[in-house]
């Protein structure tokens, strides 16, 4: 099950598997202008362009290989309020308490699964949330 979480400046979409958080992609919310075209970050390091994409976003790993949080955290610093709300979804879901470490946090950020919502209905309320903060 994929879990989308989003910030005002960002969303990172990711999931659980035996218990470890594996990111699947980060989308920078910030203006589009200032933005990089789409590419994909291998996990040596390396980008391979994606023509046509979705301005901002970046896709992680190659096949079914796919980086842990602190990978994408070195790669984009200036996100560190999405990966701290990621952290902390991750962390409601597997070790949950009787109140969101998620909402204490942050808020703001929202953190929804697959099995919720679709992924194109999880994006177009986050991001007409950003758009009304």
């Amino acid at each position: 099950m994929l879990h989308i979480t989003s910030t005002k400046h960002g969303e990172a979409t990711w999931r659980v598997e035996r218990k470890r958080l594996w990111m699947e992609s980060f989308r920078d919310c910030r203006d589009d202008r200032a933005l990089d075209p789409a590419y994909r970050l291998r996990m040596d390091g390396s980008t391979v362009e994606i023509p046509n994409g979705t301005i901002g976003l970046v896709y992680f790993g190659e096949d079914s290989e796919r980086p842990e949080l602190p990978f994408v955290e070195e790669r984009f610093p200036a996100h560190h309020d999405l990966w701290e709300a990621v952290e902390n979804a991750y962390w409601d879901e597997v070790e949950p308490l009787e109140h969101s470490r998620l909402e204490q946090l942050n808020p703001e950020a929202l953190d929804y699964t697959t099995d919720q919502w679709t992924v194109a209905e999880i994006r177009e309320t986050a991001w007409n949330i950003r758009r009304s903060a």
